[in-house]
């Protein structure tokens, strides 16, 4: 059977505006405690279980929210377009969410801040045939590419970036029979978002796959934490001991590598075991990166996620000042 590597279309803008009208309506958690005099905060997630959802899972099993007054609910989102107007309107007070539907949210004037990075690594990546090692080898090859989303504003910068002569690379646009062209060897690379089931069952397949990760050369976020503005106006104690915990369950997660898999595992019992320990190590890997702590970002680091965004004309720009802010981050960063 053929398998896609297509992810809900995170960059699909359709009705974003639409929803200016409503976010005035805000949160309708408010500054509300639960029993225990814990403040209630409903999160979504992207899209279906997988390796970044372990801090959740372990940081509620093991306390972390609790201890610093978070009563966490949760749900699935339906990807990026979809969860971000969710979020906009106040139907979930905070998410984590992929950058660049954020940043597309932000340049439509939707009422979100960034307050955390769940993953400040970005996560596209060219799978090639092994005799393809370095950029420039993808010269006198073809390459899919979904080159109407992120993936193929991340090419375009990547080309820019290592002066490959574009013009020798026959560019195919991505769909759902390319991955079984790939499989076939009728096309030698191909853009994918890294830490997916996806990913695994092309590696397990073809495991002398070159593995060329485009954040080497073009630095973009992957995850971020985004919250409604009315709610985090309403609730700002509530959103700093959010992000204090998730970085706290970061950390135990990283730590703790094994009781989280068990964990994340038992919880996604719908999603393949060994997919879930593929993800679940992939993002290990990028948490550890977090020098300056789990679940910090920069301004810097929005900024050239935003500029591969504008400058495939995805996005508008604006000042990322106006939809981050560094108020929420733990008092003392929760360090790898």
């Amino acid at each position: 059977m053929p398998f896609s590597l297509r992810r809900p279309q995170a960059l699909a803008v359709v009705g974003l505006s639409a929803v200016l009208a409503l976010s005035a309506c805000g949160s309708d958690s408010g500054g509300a405690s639960a029993e225990g005099g814990l403040t209630p905060v409903n999160m979504a997630f992207e899209w279906t279980c997988e390796g970044t959802w372990a801090p959740i899972y372990s940081g509620l099993e093991q306390g972390i929210f609790e201890k610093n007054g978070i009563d966490l609910s949760y749900d699935r989102g339906q990807g990026g377009s979809d969860t971000v107007p969710l979020v906009a309107t106040g139907e979930f007070d905070l998410a984590e969410l992929s950058a660049p539907p954020v940043i597309i949210g932000a340049g439509e004037e939707l009422p979100l801040t960034v307050i955390g990075a769940a993953s400040t690594v970005g996560p596209v990546t060219i799978l090639a045939d092994d005799s393809i090692t370095e950029p420039k080898d993808l010269e006198g090859h073809s390459l899919a590419v979904q080159t109407d989303q992120f993936e193929g504003g991340v090419w375009d910068a990547f080309v820019k970036a290592t002066g490959i002569d574009v013009s020798k690379v026959d560019v195919i646009p991505s769909d759902d029979a390319t991955t079984t062209e790939f499989l076939d060897g009728k096309i030698d690379a191909m853009v994918i978002f890294y830490n997916t089931a996806s990913t695994k069952e092309i590696l397990d397949t073809l495991p002398d796959l070159t593995v060329m990760p485009m954040q080497e050369y073009v630095p973009t976020y992957g995850h971020t934490i985004v919250a409604n503005n009315q709610w985090l106006s309403d609730n700002d104690t509530a959103a700093k001991g959010f992000m204090t915990a998730f970085a706290e369950s970061t950390k135990w997660v990283v730590d703790n590598r094994d009781a989280a898999l068990a964990t994340l595992q038992e919880n996604c019992a719908e999603v393949d075991a060994d997919a879930l320990e593929f993800s679940l190590d992939a993002y290990i890997e990028n948490w550890k990166a977090s020098t300056a702590g789990y679940g910090s970002f920069t301004e810097d680091g929005l900024t050239q996620t935003q500029k591969v965004l504008v400058d495939a004309g995805l996005a508008t720009q604006v000042p990322v000042s106006d939809f981050s802010t560094q108020d929420y981050q733990p008092d003392s960063p929760v360090l790898p």
